[in-house]
């Protein structure tokens, strides 16, 4: 009796793992014309494109792929993108049948149909005639989103569906407002930063955003600039280098979007170094994240700081090393003591590094009453490249090269081992901060007025 107990328990457990291992399955089935096979393509945009799936498919078809979460692909038939809004979630069935009136069946069917609808063109935002990057234009794409929003919440869906494609427009809305700002700070040499309007986001700051957003592979860089925008027009108030992810997380409503965001801004932390104050960021966390799987998170990023190689480097004296500048004059970085040096880390050929030139400049601007000092040191190779680009985009504050790049003995010391990057020495020459935010990132401004004035 006992071995015959222990057998079914080890079928029940069998199929149990079964059963979950086919929860986290998406299969979609369907036809499509007879004939030459044509190539399906389902993907992913996280960042960067991630493929799936892809097979070449005739007549009736079934394609299967892990998901772990409910997320939004694209599907492409022949590199035609039919769909690129396919809302998924782990067990989907979905039905497509190119061969007929192409609609949605199965598994979300009322979502994914009522996404093709919403996105038509009738529903996009009219624009023409409006300056970019304005008030205006902010006001033409909110009522763009008004529009869709009302077609959504009288479609007849439920709650939870109608909330999946209310998320996907609040995306599309972030992404018309704030996506060509991101390329720029991306792509700086072929996009210039654009002149973005004090109010321009004014129009959407009181968007109470969904949940569901985080359903979108890109959605956190572009909210982050909804957020930025908050900053730079002092709805959101920052308080210290210890709060200030709290602080920007004070304005989301939803709880579940407030933990999503603040759990992915210390992991972007984390990767980019900037661990200056981030015990205690962590510790304030705390306050916000409810979730078991969140906690879980913060337990591991605490893990990941203590062995960040950024901890040991404050205070590291820097004072010694010396470079040309554009005049062939030798510059040692002693000669700032005294003040506070930003130091930024660069090269004519890195684009994020050029993004970020017109951002310094403003904030150099804004903090020249403080006693801060503005190096930059290239890293490039070829002098009169270098020197060109300086006068070219009449560069301000100490120019220096550094033409050993990466071999310096700095930039091994600082474990440089892509730019751009920015860091901090105190007035006796010491790093204070070891990776510095950005100048593009307002809260930086924020901070160094705080920090820096009465020094």
């Amino acid at each position: 009796m006992k071995k015959v107990f222990l057998i079914l328990l080890v079928l029940v457990l069998s199929f149990c793992a079964i059963a979950q291992k086919q929860d986290t399955v998406v299969t979609i089935t369907g036809r499509v014309a007879s004939g030459k096979p044509m190539h399906l393509l389902v993907e992913r945009q996280v960042g960067m494109t991630q493929r799936l799936v892809e097979a070449d498919v005739s007549g009736e078809y079934s394609i299967t792929f892990p998901v772990k979460e409910p997320m939004f692909l694209s599907i492409s038939i022949c590199r035609q993108v039919f769909s690129g809004n396919l809302f998924v979630a782990p067990g989907a069935k979905i039905n497509l049948d190119l061969t007929q009136d192409e609609k949605f069946q199965g598994s979300y069917a009322g979502v994914n149909n009522l996404l093709r609808r919403v996105l038509a063109e009738e529903f996009k935002p009219k624009t023409d005639g409006i300056k970019t990057f304005t008030k205006p234009y902010a006001e033409a794409l909110y009522r763009g989103y008004q529009e869709r929003e009302k077609v959504i919440e009288t479609s007849g869906l439920s709650m939870k569906d109608q909330q999946i494609v209310k998320g996907y427009m609040q995306f599309r809305l972030l992404e018309n407002l704030y996506m060509m700002i991101l390329r720029s700070k991306a792509f700086g040499k072929v996009f210039n930063p654009p002149d973005v309007a004090p109010d321009y986001s004014d129009p959407v700051l009181n968007v109470k955003w969904v949940r569901e957003l985080t359903f979108t592979g890109d959605w956190f860089a572009l909210f982050q600039e909804w957020l930025y925008a908050q900053v730079r027009n002092e709805k959101i108030k920052i308080g210290s280098r210890v709060t200030y992810l709290n602080d920007m997380a004070s304005v989301i409503e939803d709880p579940v979007l407030k933990e999503a965001y603040l759990l992915r801004a210390i992991k972007l932390e984390l990767l980019q170094g900037n661990v200056k104050g981030l015990e205690g960021r962590l510790q304030k966390a705390k306050c916000i994240v409810k979730s078991k799987a969140g906690k879980n998170e913060l337990a591991v990023c605490a893990q990941e700081l203590k062995k960040s190689v950024y901890r040991d480097m404050s205070g590291l004296d820097f004072s010694k090393y010396s470079f040309p500048n554009i005049h062939g004059d030798t510059i040692c970085l002693s000669e700032f003591k005294g003040k506070y040096v930003f130091v930024d880390l660069w090269s004519t050929g890195c684009n994020p590094c050029v993004a970020e030139i017109n951002y310094a400049k403003r904030l150099e601007d804004r903090l020249k009453d403080l006693p801060l000092v503005w190096v930059s040191i290239s890293l490039d190779t070829h002098v009169d490249t270098w020197k060109k680009f300086v006068k070219q985009k009449d560069m301000d504050g100490e120019q220096l090269l550094c033409s050993r790049a990466y071999k310096h003995p700095l930039m091994q010391q600082m474990a440089v081992h892509g730019i751009p990057r920015f860091i901090i020495l105190d007035p006796t020459g010491k790093v204070w901060d070891a990776s510095s935010r950005r100048p593009s990132d307002p809260v930086l401004g924020e901070l160094l007025l705080k920090e820096l004035s009465g020094n």
